[in-house]
């Protein structure tokens, strides 16, 4: 059996999309994810884990740290 995912804006993204976009592993991913670390919100389907584009995107921008004040005076 295959199991094909949308592409584009619905796409469902595998490990190995999520390793090129974090730099972790894809036995990092599940390590943490087994572990309960911080990662994307993934989706179930079937026996598949997937993460959806949107949800990366928004768990990126919350792992930034903030810019610090500016410059002392």
């Amino acid at each position: 059996m295959t199991v094909r995912f949308a592409t584009g804006a619905k796409a469902l993204l595998t490990a190995k999309d999520l390793s090129a976009q974090t730099g972790w592993s894809v036995s990092t991913i599940y390590r943490k994810r087994s572990l309960g670390e911080s990662l994307p919100r993934a989706v179930k389907i079937g026996g598949h884990v997937r993460w959806r584009q949107a949800d990366i995107d928004a768990w990126i921008e919350e792992q930034l740290e903030p810019e610090r004040g500016g410059a002392s005076r």
